[in-house]
């Protein structure tokens, strides 16, 4: 609903959000020195979920917001 008050549509929900998966795994590539490589697959995927996850109930949100408001 935020991300709908401050006019976004959802392509710019998705886009956000692959941002946010090439940030984290720009940061993990950055770090991969301190990473536990044994971990580093379950992890990504992980993240991965998470991310659309949040991403899936961003564009409902935004999607239910959207047809809440009468027709313009």
């Amino acid at each position: 609903m935020l991300r709908y008050c401050q006019g976004y549509s959802v392509e710019m929900i998705v886009h956000e959000s692959r941002l946010l998966q090439v940030s984290i795994f720009h940061a993990l590539h950055n770090h991969l020195h301190s990473v536990d490589l044994s971990r580093l697959p379950t992890d990504v995927m992980t993240i991965a979920d998470e991310v659309d996850s949040q991403r899936k109930q961003s564009m409902g949100g935004h999607l239910k917001h959207a047809r809440s408001l009468p027709a313009a």
